[in-house]
């Protein structure tokens, strides 16, 4: 995932611009806004963390640092994006113009969730009652202010754009909890309440570490979308399998088949999601040897209908085998139904 690819460099700009205090030295602001220009590379939304952090050098009336740190932002920017845009396309920074006017066109497209949904993914992502702490402890402290400022920026847009998914959050994460638990730290040593209660913290500790232990050993052996792996992975060595047809009417929403598990990058594949259109017709549109001769059916809605519709256009099929969502998918589903829980049916022609 891009979200998680440019972790590194945001990582790698935010101590840059930390190690040395309120003043470091000019090079290292340089070479923070580098890495924070690397990460907009791989994931443009990063583009309000760097604006955040120049913002934050701003309101220190640091006016010197800020550029030359704007200056680092833009320097792989031109480098990158504008040179090898240009290079390929004739024009600098063509994929993010493109970026975000598809962006700006499908901002409804894909689920809309209320404002303050990664402020609730945040409270629980660290596992309560941790990351209550660790949510209380950033907003309580602004420091350092260049780094909270890049995190805020990048968590105010995403939580004002409504197309909202839990991947988008991802590039915050780790930031986010340095910040935030430090600061928490800070404040429950200094507490009373707290240090009269050592029992209380030691138990919340042990909870939150056994907790994590228990989901990263079983998290470490599953994988998430287990029916679209699982259908593909019972058709790889298959040498029949001239295309796929991703049958789904029921949602109109056919995903992506992850064509790795199959072994075979060049079967033709169809999307199919609309019951009135001429699925025959469509078919008929590829050479025999290329011609789809399996269908994914997506879900189990009406299941027998648009299979009979499906052997109108393509003669009887046959159940190849049933593949279904895996521990992760429905928890993951019981959390956010947002994400869809599919069970597929494999099914072959017999002709």
């Amino acid at each position: 995932l891009v979200e998680v690819a440019c972790i590194p460099f945001l990582m790698l700009g935010a101590w840059r611009l930390v190690r040395d205090g309120d003043k470091p030295a000019l090079g290292r602001v340089l070479v923070a806004g580098i890495w924070f220009g690397l990460a907009i590379n791989v994931r443009f939304q990063t583009l309000f963390m760097s604006a955040g952090a120049g913002l934050g050098l701003l309101l220190l009336r640091d006016v010197r640092r800020a550029l030359v740190f704007g200056a680092g932002v833009l320097l792989p920017l031109v480098v990158f994006q504008g040179g090898i845009d240009l290079f390929i396309w004739d024009r600098p920074f063509a994929e993010l113009t493109e970026y975000v006017m598809y962006n700006m066109a499908h901002s409804t497209t894909y689920g809309v969730l209320p404002w303050y949904n990664f402020l609730l993914l945040l409270a629980g992502v660290f596992i309560p009652p941790l990351s209550l702490g660790v949510l209380f402890g950033f907003f309580r402290r602004w420091k350092p202010l260049p780094v909270w400022l890049a995190l805020f920026a990048f968590l105010a847009f995403h939580s004002w754009h409504p197309n909202k998914q839990e991947r988008f959050i991802f590039p915050l994460l780790p930031l986010f909890f340095v910040l935030g638990f430090t600061a928490w730290e800070q404040w429950r040593l200094a507490s009373a309440w707290w240090q009269e209660r050592p029992g209380l913290e030691r138990g919340l500790r042990i909870w939150t570490w056994s907790l994590n232990i228990l989901l990263l050993v079983v998290l470490t052996f599953s994988y998430s979308k287990r029916s679209r792996v699982e259908a593909m992975a019972m058709l790889y060595g298959r040498t029949d399998v001239q295309g796929l047809v991703v049958e789904d009417t029921a949602e109109g929403e056919a995903p992506m088949t992850p064509l790795f598990y199959l072994g075979n990058w060049n079967v033709t594949v169809v999307p199919w999601t609309d019951p009135q259109a001429n699925l025959a017709k469509e078919l008929d549109r590829y050479p025999d040897l290329q011609r789809p001769n399996y269908v994914v059916f997506i879900g189990e809605e009406d299941l027998d209908a648009r299979v009979a519709r499906t052997e109108a256009a393509m003669g009887t099929l046959e159940l190849v085998g049933t593949a279904r969502p895996g521990l992760v998918d429905q928890v993951v589903h019981w959390l956010n139904p947002v994400n869809r829980n599919e069970v597929l049916q494999v099914m072959r022609t017999t002709r």
